[in-house]
């Protein structure tokens, strides 16, 4: 029996034909359903992986707009300085001797958010330097009364014109606190490290040193003898004790 004629018989009959397409149609969309699941498939698995990606970031950013609200809600509290604040200054004469004392804390504030100082300024009075060391011979020419008399004049800190120096605390990171240190009406950039910091009820208590060069200041005398170099260093430590204003 010859197969292929019986298949063009069969072609032949109307019904078959029909048949046969319909069944050759539900193939194909069979085949075209399965596609359509593996692409679907294929998408949502990489929304899943970018969705979980996108998570971690966005929880870090969180976190961290979550800390910085906690530190900014801290409230300031500022501190006035009290009379037994005062700043201790030493300089010298290198190889030699040197020279060292006090002056008056006229007025000073700090700026405190939880355990952190975040600003400040502190008002010398220079009119009243007072020397502390044993280096004078303690005669017309060689007195701490005469050192003081100096100080005060154009030589160093012509303090006839400027009464007062100033620091302000323009930024803190960790123990270093930079602000502008204004001397003889020239203000420059300085750097103190605080060396203690604490708190105790309504005070708080900071020591911080610092060291300047007065040439950067006009301050510029030079000994008169030719041994006697007066180094340009001065070392500044401010000793604050101050209230809750």
């Amino acid at each position: 029996m010859n197969l292929d004629n019986i298949n063009n018989q069969a072609f032949e009959k109307p019904i078959l034909k029909l048949m046969y397409v319909h069944l050759l149609y539900i193939f194909v969309q069979i085949k075209f359903i399965r596609m359509t699941f593996k692409a679907l498939a294929a998408v949502a698995a990489s929304s899943v992986i970018m969705a979980s990606c996108g998570e971690a970031p966005k929880e870090a950013a969180a976190d961290t707009e979550s800390a910085a609200n906690e530190i900014s809600t801290e409230a300031v509290v500022t501190y006035k300085a009290e009379d037994k604040s005062k700043v201790n200054w030493s300089g010298e004469v290198a190889g030699v001797y040197g020279h060292e004392g006090y002056v008056h804390l006229d007025d000073g504030t700090l700026e405190v958010q939880g355990d952190k100082i975040i600003g400040g300024t502190f008002v010398v009075d220079m009119t009243n330097i007072v020397p502390t060391d044993s280096s004078y011979e303690y005669n017309e020419q060689s007195h701490p009364d005469i050192l003081a008399s100096h100080l005060a004049t154009e030589d160093f800190f012509h303090t006839g014109e400027y009464p007062t120096s100033t620091f302000v605390i323009t930024n803190v990171e960790g123990n270093t606190v930079t602000g502008n240190l204004t001397v003889r009406g020239n203000t420059n950039e300085e750097t103190m490290m605080i060396e203690e910091f604490k708190t105790e009820g309504d005070e708080v208590m900071m020591t911080g040193k610092m060291v300047f060069d007065r040439q950067n200041y006009n301050v510029s005398w030079v000994h008169f003898m030719k041994d006697m170099i007066l180094s340009d260093d001065i070392s500044i430590t401010y000793s604050l004790v101050a209230k809750k204003s």
